[in-house]
């Protein structure tokens, strides 16, 4: 009989959590709010919306715009043809762990923010990270990391006038990754003394 009810209670109780488990609404992550996720031939990485928030700009920033896959196939066709080009100079490319971005391109993930300038031209900022352990931080945010060499840049693409330029290798060293700081919703009022 104690056999019974034993039973008979760890029964209800499993179909009790079973219930309040399906109940419970997945919470949204930010990164299904201001990223999509984005996959083509020889790329893959994150294309952030306009609302997203960032400190990243771009020269005579007007506004943002959300990027389209279309737009982000067409960067990436320029990307190919371009950064060999644009990047003559291997700027930080020296060593074996510091290997040649135009030569190991498709390995590199992606951060994609559309920018609109006062000439109404697109302007795309590109993170490219060649790090593993950021792998699932990339749709949550755009990390400062210092060091690492060319494991790390970021190039701007005028999609208008298709030119890509501004290339930014980080300096060779170890790897610093600097947690964004935690953004206040009201503003901070200081208390008299």
């Amino acid at each position: 009989m104690k056999h019974a009810l034993k039973t008979t209670a760890m029964a209800l109780m499993l179909i009790t959590l079973t219930a309040q488990a399906q109940h419970k609404r997945p919470q949204q992550q930010p990164s299904e709010k201001y990223a999509t996720a984005v996959t083509g031939t020889n790329y893959e990485g994150y294309a952030f919306n306009e609302e997203f928030e960032t400190d990243i700009t771009v020269e005579n920033q007007a506004g943002r715009f959300t990027l389209s896959t279309e737009d982000i196939a067409i960067l990436e066709k320029l990307l190919q043809k371009k950064i060999a080009k644009l990047n003559h100079s291997h700027n930080h490319q020296a060593s074996m762990d510091c290997q040649l971005i135009d030569e190991h391109l498709e390995k590199y993930k992606r951060q994609y923010i559309g920018f609109i300038n006062y000439d109404g031209d697109k302007v795309v900022w590109v993170n490219f990270v060649r790090d593993s352990r950021f792998d699932k931080l990339l749709i949550y945010e755009i990390p400062n990391i210092k060091g690492g060499c060319s494991n790390f840049f970021s190039v701007k693409v005028n999609m208008d006038h298709r030119i890509v330029y501004d290339l930014e290798v980080n300096d060779p060293g170890d790897v610093v990754y600097t947690k964004p700081a935690v953004k206040r919703k009201y503003r901070r009022v200081s208390r008299p003394k």
